[in-house]
């Protein structure tokens, strides 16, 4: 394939560089070029079918070289963007952090409407006047990575007040960027822990999504999450859910030794597609005196392990 050349035009750059993401086997090659040189013209990717005889500057076909050839060599296309968009918010994501993925805006969707629930609930038993708007409620988000969760949540609950932890640092200060870009960074308080280390009293709502790829399963995938997406964000154990019975466990201690575990309503926890009945067997050996259940995602797999206390 030949170079650029330097009165290279839309169509023309669009064309070859469809061809090579295709010699590759990156999936979705056009589409996949379009958002390449739509990000590096910054424009959006429907102005480029408009303009195709516009003449590339030598600068924008450097560029578009650059980004195309770490598409090229595997690297997620969120990485070369710079960014992801997940439940309609645009997130920044790099190496630090794994990349948002559709299906977990499941657990937004469930903590949104646990929310509203309780909402129901307690203004029912607090009379008209009672607002959940208020310090005291809560949602406790673990293994927050890129703070997708907590930032989709408090973008839709503008009231509620998030505490998100990682292990990570590197994965907090993503976090912290995009709860800035979000405007809601006064309202989650980010926290660098290992699941639950350090942290006593537990909120009505806790959400995680945490590892759960099997070892044997981290050797197979594709090269643009094995090589390229942080493994500390992947790795779950031998059966994929060490860190989700540790999370259990440790919930399950704090019922039994602090009466602060009393304001724990749900816990949302999301999980592998083959992993329903294991994560399910877990929860109910573990949390005996909790209602546990899978529940499936739109493409009806198992997808989330949701534990309900209190009845």
């Amino acid at each position: 394939m030949r170079n650029f050349e330097l009165d290279e035009d839309i169509w023309t750059a669009l064309r070859e560089a469809t061809a090579r993401l295709d010699a590759a086997h990156v999936d979705a090659p056009a589409t996949t070029a379009r958002l390449l040189l739509a990000h590096v013209l910054d424009r959006p990717k429907e102005w480029l079918i408009a303009h195709g005889d516009v003449k590339l500057d030598a600068t924008a076909q450097q560029r578009f070289r650059s980004l195309l050839q770490r598409v090229i060599a595997h690297e997620p296309l969120a990485y070369v963007l710079g960014h992801r968009e997940f439940y309609g918010l645009d997130l920044i994501v790099d190496r630090r952090v794994l990349i948002p993925r559709p299906e977990t805006e499941m657990l937004v969707e469930l903590a949104l409407n646990e929310l509203r629930i309780e909402n129901e609930e307690l203004r029912k038993s607090a009379g008209p006047d009672f607002s959940i708007l208020n310090s005291q409620f809560s949602i406790l988000d673990v293994g927050t990575g890129s703070g997708a969760i907590p930032i989709a949540i408090a973008t839709h609950a503008p009231d509620v007040r998030i505490l998100a932890t990682d292990i990570s640092t590197d994965a907090l200060a993503v976090a912290r960027l995009n709860a800035e870009r979000h405007g809601v960074a006064d309202r989650i308080t980010l926290l660098q822990a290992d699941l639950l280390d350090g942290i006593v009293a537990l909120p009505p709502i806790i959400t995680a999504n945490l590892p759960y790829v099997t070892r044997e399963e981290i050797e197979g995938l594709p090269p643009e999450i094995q090589a390229h997406e942080p493994r500390i964000a992947l790795d779950g154990g031998e059966d994929g859910l060490a860190l989700v019975r540790r999370l259990l466990e440790q919930i399950a201690a704090r019922a039994e030794t602090h009466d602060h575990a009393s304001l724990l309503r749900a816990a949302f926890l999301e999980i592998g597609a083959s992993q329903g009945p294991a994560a399910l067997a877990a929860a109910q050996a573990i949390l005996p005196h909790a209602h546990a259940e899978i529940k499936k995602d739109l493409a009806g797999l198992d997808r989330v392990l949701a534990i309900h206390f209190h009845g």
